[in-house]
């Protein structure tokens, strides 16, 4: 994790502190990891991830911005494609790790269970970091897959896919990303989307291990910026 400052960010982005500080205040800015109020950093992958989202892609005989302007007061309407979220490089890790979870214990498919332990295999991702301080380990959640997981009848080969119950988490993630004002696909969204699909060994650990939707949530909004983060 590359950590930056609020001096560094403003540096980054060529604006001022002032400028960062007014992102911060509106709610459209990267997620950053607040240890004090006057101790806030921003991992530089999120960051990235934030800019990402701000792209635009002009379409040929697309309205001009003036006139957008002009016939909205200045307001450019941008309602947010879940479908569209870009991915931060610590959530692609998260699947990454998840297939390789799979394939490892012979599954041609990952499950909500490898996405679990995939997730806490990147210590540095958020949703990581949300499960130890809910006092979560890897290892807890391993030895219960252990005991909950049914070895494949023939072992897979090849690309490993992704599971149905996955599909529908990254579906959930995306509704929670939007809920939570956010305008990237992070691996605390994934978390919380294992908690809100309520599909698959994934989710039985975690309510096996007291793990409930309320808090990660209560979690993420310490972490980062969450709109409505207690909300459905």
């Amino acid at each position: 994790m590359q950590l930056m400052s609020i001096e560094d960010l403003a540096a980054y982005l060529a604006v001022s502190k002032r400028t960062v500080y007014k992102y911060i205040a509106d709610g459209d800015c990267p997620p950053y990891i607040k240890l004090s109020t006057k101790n806030i950093s921003f991992d530089r992958a999120d960051v990235d991830a934030w800019l990402e989202s701000k792209k635009v892609y002009p379409e040929r005989g697309a309205e001009k911005m003036s006139d957008v302007n002009a016939n909205s007061g200045g307001a450019v309407a941008s309602p947010i494609d879940p479908a569209k979220l870009p991915w931060t490089p610590r959530a692609k890790a998260v699947l990454r790790a998840a297939r390789r979870q799979a394939r490892e214990d012979g599954f041609a498919q990952a499950g909500t269970d490898h996405l679990l332990l995939g997730m806490l295999s990147v210590k540095e991702c958020l949703g990581a970091v949300i499960l130890d301080r809910l006092d979560v380990s890897r290892e807890t959640c391993r030895r219960r897959y252990e005991q909950l997981r049914r070895p494949p009848a023939k072992r897979g080969r090849g690309r490993t896919a992704l599971s149905e119950d996955v599909d529908r988490v990254v579906q959930c993630a995306r509704r929670q990303a939007i809920q939570w004002g956010h305008t990237y696909l992070g691996a605390e969204q994934l978390l919380a989307g294992l908690l809100l699909a309520e599909r698959g060994l994934g989710y039985q650990i975690l309510t096996d291990l007291g793990v409930t939707l309320d808090c990660v949530r209560e979690e993420a909004a310490k972490l980062v910026v969450c709109r409505q983060a207690s909300t459905e």
